[in-house]
């Protein structure tokens, strides 16, 4: 076993997030050893794909699974309403290139308890799914897909994925508290969650197994990343190794840089400086990780958290990892600023890529309109349903538009300069004549480093003509708004359950889906059917979602490629003082709209079974009450045009007072 080096971080000093805890392990065969006892366990999340990918490597190393062999091979009830998914091979899984949609998004992240309901609807929600691209066509985050390497490795073996990983990956390199969410309820000093604000909830239980459930120590992370270092044969062959960090595709910056597993597997600012660094990120609700390997340099940090971000782990490791190489006698090249010479004269080409555009930041999806005003600069104009205001870009000598301090509009034009830490704007157009926009950008995170993306992240939007009669339809519709109706009784999606469905005003054709992860923009087909529409070559094109609108006696129903189904407001009884009891189904939620005999007063629940859940929700949607906070009362807020929601786990009754 590798000597190691811990660091343990509590409270909030290092990365200013009110009640984090944050464990850091490094492993390294140059260092002195120092023992921590009594690390707790997280839930590293996806770091959670760089397991499931050695498990299959370790069988494709045995000769028992084969990289560019049809998934169907290996599990033969694998089906999607795509005849292509027959095409796609184990190694697309791995790459994120499948062209799955992304996540379903039925019972993966619960609390407090395990539940078996996301394996029970995954396969049906494939089952009826597209594909969003050609398997193989482009890079685009995909939780569905690792959630089936996860099946592949039960099927070849026989074991449990969990006793797999607990057999064959942590026990070779000394892992004693690895564990996976299907055995949540048995870790032991497991971290506890707490929300930003410091209030104490019930666990993070993660069963989406293979794309995010593994549970580890820091400690025990890093020493699983240090068998990927060069020479290491605890787990895998070189070229195993070597297979999972090579580059899925090495002719566009802007496309994915992720290689089997790992998210990252060449670093700009290391490979300056010729060091290979593999990288891998994940966040769950309360819990994050990252996991930084240097495989020449023998060096293996993880960053694990409750509380803040994985990217925030990542800029904690790199700097780990730096002072590590700087140990060592290697500096990095340290970067030029930018100078941009920025030009009032906008060539005429540019015109073909006035229009509207929808855009994903990285938090959410919107639509902006892009003009030239007067061939000076770039305006770029929210026109979704939030109208955040614009941006202005300057052109450069290059051809690349940079963003500017201030808009055009207030502070004129012969005062423009570039932004500090300016985001850089291109258009890119394909070999199908569609454009998309690329963008650079570095994001300074005051005390803890410097984050830089470059990525695909818009495209253009092609007019969608419909008649006035689907208008109406659609208008209606979107009249309503949605709660979730059917998941497991314990899933934290009910965290944020409602949708609400807006007609674009701006771009006939088209209706934004809001949810409380974020705004989708979807492309009108027909009066049942509003699809996504986006090829945007990138991870930006991840969770992809259809939906499908439904008329029936009570209301509307939608039902959504990634599992969700949801039911329309109408649809839900009153919640007034003649509700003394609730009746419970398996998994679906009893919804009521707060009436006005109960505003303003508490509901006492006498009594409800072990499995079952309460939620109360203000005229927001915003959770004002969860039977998940640890020790809340039995005392129900009653809000003026909010809602109450209850599920179990199994049939059974809730008594009120």
């Amino acid at each position: 076993m590798r000597d190691n080096r811990f660091f343990t971080i509590n409270k909030a000093l290092l990365l200013g997030c009110l009640g984090l805890m944050c464990t850091a392990a490094f492993a390294g065969l140059k260092v002195s050893a120092k023992e921590l006892n009594d690390e707790y366990v997280y839930c590293v999340g996806s770091v959670s794909k760089v397991y499931s990918t050695a498990a299959v490597m370790q069988l494709v190393d045995e000769g028992k699974v084969s990289l560019d062999a049809p998934v169907t091979d290996y599990i033969p009830n694998f089906k999607m309403a795509d005849s292509r998914y027959k095409d796609i091979t184990v190694r697309m899984l791995m790459n994120h290139t499948s062209g799955i949609q992304g996540t379903t998004y039925v019972g993966p992240f619960l609390y407090g308890k395990e539940n078996a309901f996301h394996d029970e609807v995954v396969f049906d929600t494939l089952a009826k799914q597209r594909l969003r691209c050609n398997p193989g066509e482009y890079s685009a985050y995909c939780n569905d897909g690792f959630d089936l390497l996860g099946v592949i490795v039960e099927n070849v073996t026989g074991m449990s994925f969990g006793d797999y990983v607990a057999r064959y990956l942590a026990a070779p390199t000394g892992g004693t508290s690895t564990s996976t969410g299907d055995k949540a309820s048995l870790i032991e000093n497991l971290a506890p969650a707490f929300s930003a604000d410091g209030v104490r909830f019930e666990n993070d239980v993660i069963m989406s197994i293979g794309a995010g459930g593994v549970y580890a120590t820091a400690s025990d992370t890093a020493n699983f990343g240090a068998a990927f270092f060069r020479n290491a044969d605890e787990l895998l062959s070189e070229k195993a190794k070597s297979d999972m960090e090579t580059l899925w595709q090495n002719t566009d910056d802007f496309k994915d840089r992720n290689g089997l597993g790992w998210d990252s597997v060449n670093d700009r600012e290391y490979e300056n400086t010729e060091v290979k660094v593999l990288g891998k990120g994940g966040d769950v609700d309360r819990n994050h990780a990252y996991l930084l390997v240097a495989p020449e340099e023998e060096i293996s940090v993880a960053v694990l958290t409750n509380g803040g971000n994985s990217t925030l782990n990542q800029l904690v490791a790199e700097a780990i990892l730096d002072a590590c190489l700087e140990e060592e006698g290697l500096k990095l090249k340290e970067e030029g600023t930018s100078d941009f010479d920025i030009s009032l004269d906008i060539p005429s080409s540019y015109d073909k890529y006035e229009g509207d555009y929808v855009i994903n930041s990285g938090l959410g999806w919107d639509s902006v309109r892009i003009s030239f005003p007067d061939h000076e600069y770039v305006h770029v104009e929210n026109i979704g349903p939030l109208r955040s205001g614009g941006t202005d870009y300057g052109y450069t000598k290059d051809g690349s538009f940079v963003k500017l301090a201030y808009e055009v509009a207030d502070s004129g034009i012969n005062d423009i300069k570039p932004a500090s830490n300016p985001e850089v704007l291109r258009f890119e157009e394909g070999t199908d004549g569609k454009v998309y926009i690329k963008i650079e950008r570095k994001e300074n995170l005051p005390e803890v480093g410097v984050s830089e993306i470059s990525t695909y992240c818009g495209e253009k939007m092609e007019p969608n003509p419909i008649s006035g009669e689907l208008m109406a339809f659609w208008s209606g519709v979107c009249a309503s708004e949605y709660m979730l109706s059917k998941d497991a009784y314990n899933s934290q999606t009910f965290d944020f359950p409602i949708v609400r469905l807006i007609v674009s005003e701006d771009v006939p054709g088209y209706l934004y889906c809001v949810t409380g992860m974020g705004t989708r923009i979807l492309k009108i087909v027909d009066e049942e059917n509003a699809v996504a529409f986006t090829t945007i070559p990138s991870s930006r094109n991840r969770d992809l979602l259809d939906i499908k609108a439904e008329a029936n006696e009570g209301g509307v129903t939608l039902y959504c490629s990634n599992g969700w189904e949801f039911i329309s407001d109408e649809s839900i009884p009153t919640f007034d003082d003649g509700v003394g009891e609730v009746n419970l189904k398996a998994n679906e939620a009893v919804w009521f709209n707060i009436g006005e005999t109960r505003v303003n007063t508490d509901v006492i629940v006498a009594s409800r079974p072990e499995d079952s859940v309460v939620y109360v929700y203000n005229k927001y949607g915003e959770p004002v009450y969860s039977s998940h906070i640890i020790g809340v009362k039995n005392s129900l807020p009653m809000p003026k045009d909010g809602k109450v929601m209850f599920i179990g786990g199994s049939e059974g009754k809730v008594i009120l007072n």
